[in-house]
């Protein structure tokens, strides 16, 4: 077999080899006395991603999307009845699949929502 054929070959095989499983997308979403960003929070449907919390607050704070959480499937971490619950200061990771959706999220602290801590959750 010439030069040709046996690189042509290879190629060929490099074509048909299956695909590395692809990394999540990293997403951070800050959290700060009293409000989320990015305001609304834009998602792929059906795509890994690993959402950083970054409390920047020397308060504590939570972010609870209860439907968010309910419909995606969680990979890495943890978010127990919808919620994602941050000391000051504390940073968490949750990798997940989000399903399609427009999701309500908010800090379910005391008087935080009316604060201005609330955020859109838009998975396409």
């Amino acid at each position: 077999m010439s030069r040709f054929h046996l690189g042509a070959a290879a190629a060929l095989s490099l074509l048909a080899a299956a695909p590395a499983a692809a990394q999540p997308a990293q997403y951070v979403v800050q959290i700060y006395s009293f409000g989320f960003s990015p305001q609304p929070i834009h998602l792929a449907a059906g795509r890994p991603v690993t959402l950083t919390f970054a409390n920047s607050s020397g308060s504590s704070h939570d972010f609870t999307a209860v439907a968010f959480f309910g419909r995606s499937r969680l990979i890495a971490g943890a978010a127990p009845g919808g919620r994602v619950e941050l000391r000051p200061h504390e940073t968490r990771t949750i990798t997940l699949i989000p399903a399609p959706g427009t999701y309500e999220a908010h800090c379910s602290h005391f008087l935080h929502t009316q604060m201005g801590m609330s955020d859109t959750i838009v998975v396409q």
